[in-house]
């Protein structure tokens, strides 16, 4: 490992070991990959950790057999991924973790990202999270994320530069809104100043959520595009507008309204009556918490399409 960074003011920072937390739910195959990814960096994270959201495919006693140096944490149920990722966060504190690498199952790093992130993450101690620059792993040139965006006034977010090919989007390091929960490295004081993920967000947008307490806790979130990583990514969307301030409520909920109105014509259009049926859900719940009342107690089977009878 590379020592500790000089931050502002010119005091060295102490880094103290690198945890890397896995998820895992089933995709024993992806799981293989991402470990073997961690395996070959370089340098390597001290502790490396798969927290097993309760695969019904035997992942925890495969890892255990094939990868005798990863810890396992098995939770016996899905936890979803906000449960699951603070199952792994707690126990990577509790460990002694100075920064805690996050990442999803289904991504692998190029060999030498994570000492470009905790280079990144070290040089400034109002830095509280490094993402770095992720594309799709097919095609493999194709940005999916390049740092998040946060529309203000209207609370939905965006990714830099998703879909373009990299040699048409060359960036350098900056602040953005949001890391994504897909690859990330953490730091030890962020993670206890903000507080973990929460978990009323159980699909999406976790990662923004948390970026936005964050940033309000005084953290700078940053980007660095020469540590680099492949997601096998299914599309997803979302937006967060918990810790918005409230003149900026009413716009959101118009620009979610309409979006909401459009996707939701389309599906009445295709006779999608299960996704008709999800959006005004959706949309439903977030005008429940835009108004200040509790998170709804939701799973996303309830947002699932029935399953066919017979």
């Amino acid at each position: 490992m590379s020592g500790p960074a000089t931050g502002t003011g010119g005091a060295a920072r102490p880094a103290g070991p690198v945890w890397a937390v896995v998820l895992a739910f089933n995709q024993l195959d992806y799981t293989r990959e991402c470990l073997r990814s961690l395996q070959g960096l370089d340098p390597a994270p001290d502790v490396v950790l798969l927290v097993d959201n309760g695969s019904t495919d035997g992942t925890p006693e495969r890892v255990r057999a094939e990868f005798p140096g990863v810890e396992v944490l098995a939770l016996g149920e899905n936890r979803y991924f906000a449960g699951g990722v603070n199952a792994g966060l707690e126990r990577a504190l509790a460990g002694g973790a100075g920064s805690v690498l996050l990442l999803n199952n289904d991504l692998v790093l190029e060999r030498g990202a994570l000492g470009i992130l905790r280079a990144a993450l070290e040089a400034d101690p109002r830095r509280g999270a490094v993402s770095p620059k992720l594309f799709y792993y097919s095609p493999p040139d194709r940005i999916w994320f390049a740092g998040g965006i946060v529309a203000r006034g209207i609370g939905l977010v965006r990714h830099r530069g998703v879909n373009r090919k990299d040699d048409a989007f060359r960036d350098g390091p900056l602040a953005i809104d949001y890391v994504s929960g897909a690859a990330v490295l953490l730091s030890r004081a962020a993670l206890e100043r903000t507080g973990l993920l929460d978990p009323d967000y159980i699909i999406y947008v976790e990662d923004v959520d948390w970026s936005a307490r964050a940033r309000a806790a005084g953290f700078t979130l940053w980007y660095e595009p020469s540590a680099r990583g492949w997601h096998h990514v299914s599309v997803t969307s979302g937006g967060g507008l918990r810790h918005a301030p409230a003149r900026e409520r009413p716009l959101a909920w118009l620009a979610y309204g309409a979006w909401t109105a459009w996707v939701f014509l389309g599906s009445v259009a295709r006779a999608d009556a299960a996704s008709a049926r999800a959006l005004l859900l959706g949309f439903a719940d977030f005008t429940r918490i835009l108004l200040g009342g509790p998170a709804p107690v939701r799973r996303p089977e309830a947002f699932a399409r029935p399953a066919p009878r017979g």
